[in-house]
């Protein structure tokens, strides 16, 4: 009786060490998926701070701009990219997602002439001089969105039959251009691309962030306590008569005291 006890008392023991074992793993296990992702993260940094703009294209065949792009909570990216930090702490709400453009549009020049209607001043052949005034506006229109307006006065002053000077007053400069921006997931990182329809578009200037989730929610805190109803399988350990290891299963209300979350 007593060896049949001690081996009961050896099996529990074993139980209670196989169950502290396999709680001591799994906390190890996340603790190294945390630092598996802490250096992700650090790599695509890096590779972000010494990447560049590429032009490629899309599956459409269009010609767009791509650049890697920062994955940190707001905190890092102060050291990472002061500008970009600055504009996120402008906004009043949280930002997820934070993209900087700076661009150039080098329109093309209109290919014929552009007529305008000149009134005269004065008499400008005459010995007093005179001007002529010329009003003239073109508009390039490249499809239904992207176009190019410009409207503008030019007079020339004439003193003894001769130019004495021009300026230019320009009245109306109106451009109308699509942009297309966002965040893809390519090869080993995420990328910002950037395209536009509008002729002689090109990114000079290309940096933004991408904020995990995991930073702009709440932590959720873990109740020690838990209450809870339904069908529950469990391993426990009978007392009496003997010692020894049991499972159950069953239905009903309870209500337990979690030592360790995970």
């Amino acid at each position: 009786m007593w060896d049949k006890l001690k081996n009961t008392d050896i099996r529990v023991y074993l139980l209670m060490c196989v169950i502290v074992l396999i709680i001591l793993l799994m906390q190890q296990c996340d603790a190294r998926k945390k630092a598996e992702y802490d250096l992700a993260l650090a790599g695509n940094n890096i590779a972000a701070l010494n990447d560049t703009i590429k032009l490629t294209t899309n599956r459409l065949g269009n010609a767009q701009y791509e650049k890697r792009t920062f994955i940190t909570s707001v905190k890092n990216l102060e050291k990472l990219n002061s500008e970009l930090y600055q504009e996120v702490k402008a906004q009043k709400g949280q930002v997820a997602q934070l993209t900087k453009i700076v661009g150039v549009l080098s329109t093309p020049k209109p290919k014929d002439p552009i007529d305008g209607t000149t009134v005269i001043k004065g008499v400008p052949c005459d010995s007093l001089g005179g001007s002529y005034l010329t009003t003239w506006e073109t508009l390039q229109r490249f499809d239904s969105i992207n176009s190019r307006s410009l409207k503008a006065q030019t007079e020339i002053f004439l003193k003894n039959k001769k130019v004495e000077k021009s300026q230019t007053k320009i009245l109306e400069d109106r451009i109308s251009f699509d942009l297309v921006t966002g965040l893809e997931k390519k090869d080993d990182g995420y990328r910002i691309f950037v395209r536009s329809n509008y002729p002689g578009f090109a990114p000079a200037k290309i940096s933004g962030a991408f904020i995990p989730q995991s930073d702009l929610l709440p932590p959720q805190k873990r109740k020690n306590w838990s209450l809870g109803f339904g069908p529950h399988i469990g391993l426990g350990i009978r007392v009496v008569p003997t010692p020894m290891p049991v499972w159950y299963v069953g239905i009903g209300l309870n209500y337990q005291f979690n030592l360790i979350n995970f």
